[in-house]
């Protein structure tokens, strides 16, 4: 997400938008999210927190797809609007996931923890997207990477759950 938030702008301008078209088309990502938001929390309550928090990653994924393929600011507004869908979800469902998979004994740690590394991922994102741009002209390579790093995401997270927290850590009672 760190590309969205600091490359969108600059990405929309190299196809003929003006930096206050892209900055505009850049705010259409909280309103998608906060319809994503309730709309993946609803569904998460009637399908499952794993199966929608693997959906989100999936919007996202496809989101950048879009935005690979844009050649104007409408097209490239349908992107961010896809991601923009599953930007604030990914927060309260990576949570519930984390709970369900090893219980709130250890939620604190493990989602501070998760919390504490994200921003050196989302930053260094940012940093390695301005460097390809550097380099080759264009946000290709790294909106590339951002797609895979999607999927993975969406294939690591739709998995059935392996129990692998009973195995690491077998005597920890879950406080639900």
């Amino acid at each position: 997400m760190g590309f969205v938030n600091a490359h969108f702008v600059a990405y929309t301008t190299d196809f003929g938008a003006t930096a206050v078209q892209g900055a505009g088309a850049l705010a259409t990502v909280g309103v998608a999210g906060l319809i994503g938001g309730l709309a993946f929390g609803y569904f998460a309550d009637k399908f499952g927190r794993r199966p929608l928090l693997s959906v989100a990653y999936g919007m996202r994924m496809l989101g950048y797809a879009v935005l690979l393929m844009a050649t104007n600011l409408p097209l490239a507004v349908v992107g961010i609007v896809i991601i923009g869908s599953s930007w604030t979800s990914v927060i309260s469902l990576t949570g519930t996931v984390t709970s369900d998979e090893f219980g709130l004994r250890r939620l604190g740690t493990i989602y501070g923890t998760m919390f504490m590394v994200m921003p050196f991922g989302a930053s260094s994102a940012v940093w390695i997207a301005g460097h390809i741009y550097d380099l080759y002209g264009n946000y290709n390579l790294a909106m590339w990477i951002s797609l895979v790093m999607g999927f993975i995401a969406m294939v690591a997270i739709g998995t059935p759950n392996s129990g692998i927290s009973k195995r690491i850590w077998p005597d920890t009672p879950k406080f639900d």
